[in-house]
């Protein structure tokens, strides 16, 4: 045994997994995800953010409009 305990613990997706072989519908979805950089992931929330904002004052103008 070598101490390292985290080398022994298995992930619960290994669990579920133990002894199968990924089917291929389920590794081109894996080769497809999509990542971000941290800088395109600010960028995205900063937008999000932003349009937030925007739906939020657009509902508050309708229902000033609306009185």
């Amino acid at each position: 045994m070598d101490g390292n305990i985290t080398t022994e613990r298995a992930r619960p997706a290994d669990i579920w997994n133990a002894g199968e072989e990924a089917l291929p519908s389920l590794r081109a979805e894996q080769k497809a995800a999509l990542w971000l950089s941290k800088g395109e992931v600010l960028v995205l929330v900063v937008l999000l953010s932003f349009g937030l904002w925007a739906a939020l004052w657009g509902a508050v103008a309708l229902v000033a409009a609306a009185r």
